[in-house]
């Protein structure tokens, strides 16, 4: 991919780039990592979200989202 740069935005790459004693070409592509790629969860960010599976859920909810869980019939091996 080729992208092309207005000055301004060139300028703007480039200064930031010696302030960060970077080449603008790292500074760029970390800059569209940090936007595009979210970073992979930590185990406690992971048992955070996995906390909250039945959040809001009734007794009754919770059992039949673990009778369908636990039915291995739908899984193909």
């Amino acid at each position: 991919m080729t992208i092309t740069l207005t000055p301004d935005i060139e300028t703007a790459i480039t200064e930031q780039a010696r302030q960060q004693g970077k080449t603008p070409e790292r500074l760029v592509l970390d800059s569209l990592r940090d936007l595009f790629i979210p970073p992979p969860l930590t185990p406690d960010e992971i048992l955070d979200l996995a906390g909250q599976v039945y959040a809001g859920l009734s007794e009754q909810n919770v059992d039949d989202v673990e009778r369908i869980a636990l039915d291995r019939s739908r899984i193909a091996f």
